[in-house]
C-alpha cells in the first residue's frame, strides 16, 4: 500500500535520506580503515559500500566516478565478456589485478 506523503514533507525526507546516506558512507570509511590497519577484517565490502553510499549522497561525486578511466575500462570489459558464453582464465587474471 502506497502511503501519500503531503509536498511540505518531500524536501524534509529528501534531506533525511541523503543524512542516513552520509552516515552510511562514514561508518562504512571507519571499517575500512579498521581493515586496512587489522588485517583480519575484509576491506573489499567496505570499500565497495563506502562508494555506493558516497554516490547516493553526493551526485557530483557520482558523475565524478562514472567518469573515471578505470570505471569506463571496466564498464567495457564486462560488455565484451557479456558477449561471450563464459569467461576466460586470462580474463578473470586480467579483472583481479
Amino acid at each position: 500500500m502506497i502511503r501519500f506523503i503531503p509536498e511540505k514533507f518531500q524536501g524534509v525526507i529528501f534531506l533525511v535520506r541523503r543524512l542516513l546516506w552520509l552516515l552510511v558512507s562514514v561508518i562504512s570509511f571507519l571499517l575500512l580503515v579498521v581493515g586496512i590497519v587489522f588485517p583480519i577484517v575484509p576491506q573489499v565490502p567496505f570499500l565497495l559500500a563506502f562508494l555506493y553510499s558516497l554516490s547516493k549522497f553526493s551526485p557530483r561525486f557520482h558523475k565524478w566516478l562514472l567518469n573515471t578511466r578505470v570505471y569506463r575500462w571496466l564498464k567495457g570489459f564486462m560488455n565484451k565478456e557479456k558477449e561471450k558464453i563464459g569467461m576466460k582464465r586470462l580474463s578473470k587474471s586480467k579483472v583481479k589485478l
